[in-house]
Order: structure tokens, then C-alpha cells, then sequence
């Protein structure tokens, strides 16, 4: 279950109707062009389990998660299979990421993570290639306070990838004498 936010109590009363509610996540329908959805949403209800119950309080982070689920549904009934604005927040925060730096590190722009996540706008084919990426391999997209110069294990990467390519015999001095240039 998702955190109690600001520490509320976990019942109160529903200042509509005044009946007991219960701090808790309750599937919620909706409706996208034509299409339902359905999704936990955190809150307090007057009943969990009745569907057709629908009294309820949300706050705060509450409210964030039904914004993000009718964004998502949205990219889902418009025909996006994959990287819908949760998904998009969800890598980024399996990076440690704030938007300004997944849009910086990905190479799309320091509002691109913000469009994606409100669903304004759709990554690129390229940049959904590097989130699919991020996804399988977090460990390459991680923090760098500056350009390193690359360490021995991707200098043999740079040599095996020239020799595969045919390429070694004329480029790989160029990255011999670099390291020769730059100690580490």
C-alpha cells in the first residue's frame, strides 16, 4: 500500500455524508476514449470493496496518482504499448534522476522528462530505444560529474569493437595515445 501521507489517521469521517472511512487502496475504473481502465487508487473510502461505493478523501500524493493514472490510460487507449508517462517516471526514478538530468543524459532537452511524464508529448523512437536500455541496463545511465576519460575496461570495449569492425589496424593508436597523453 502507498504511504500515508503527512501521517493522516488511518479513518475519519466523510465530511459528505459523515460515514466511517478507512485509509486504504480502492480499484478505481475509468473511462478513456471509450476504453476502462483500472488501476488502485490510495484514499480514504467508505467502503474498499464495493464498487459501486465510490465515497471518498484524496490528498496530496493521492490525487498525484489518479492524475498519473489518466495520463497513462490515455497514452494506452491512444495506442502506446509501453512508455506511458509511468512508466517514463519509473525509469527515472530507477536512475535517481531528476527530470532536468534524464532530459540532459538522454539528449532530449531539460523539459523532455517533464512533457513525457504529463503526457504533453511522446519520446522519440531513438529516446524510447535508450529507455528500453535503461530498463535492462540502469548501471549505464548513472551520474557523471564530468566527461571521464574512459577506464581500462572500456578501452578493450573501444579495441574489441574496432577489431570487429575491421577498423583497428588504422584507429586504435588514436586511443593508445590518448592514454599515453592522460594518466589516470
Amino acid at each position: 500500500m502507498t504511504k500515508n501521507p503527512r501521517n493522516y489517521p488511518d479513518r475519519m469521517t466523510s465530511a459528505e455524508s459523515g460515514r466511517p472511512m478507512e485509509r486504504g487502496e480502492k480499484e478505481i475504473a475509468i473511462m478513456v476514449d471509450g476504453v476502462k481502465f483500472t488501476y488502485r487508487q490510495p484514499g480514504w473510502w467508505c467502503s474498499l470493496t464495493d464498487p459501486n461505493d465510490n465515497e471518498g478523501q484524496l490528498v496530496d500524493e493521492d490525487n498525484q496518482t489518479a492524475e498519473m493514472a489518466r495520463r497513462s490510460a490515455k497514452a494506452l487507449a491512444r495506442g502506446e504499448k509501453v512508455f506511458v508517462p509511468i512508466v517514463i517516471r519509473a525509469i527515472r526514478k530507477l536512475l535517481g534522476l531528476t527530470q532536468r538530468e534524464a532530459g540532459i543524459l538522454f539528449g532530449a532537452g531539460v523539459k523532455s522528462f517533464e512533457k513525457y511524464e504529463s503526457g504533453e508529448i511522446k519520446p522519440s523512437e531513438p529516446t524510447k530505444r535508450l529507455l528500453k536500455l535503461a530498463m535492462q541496463r540502469p548501471d549505464l545511465f548513472t551520474k557523471r560529474k564530468r566527461f571521464e576519460i574512459p577506464s581500462p575496461d572500456d578501452a578493450e570495449l573501444i579495441r574489441q569493437t574496432l577489431r570487429k569492425a575491421a577498423m583497428d589496424r588504422i584507429y586504435e593508436p588514436l586511443f593508445e595515445s590518448q592514454n599515453s597523453n592522460h594518466p589516470n
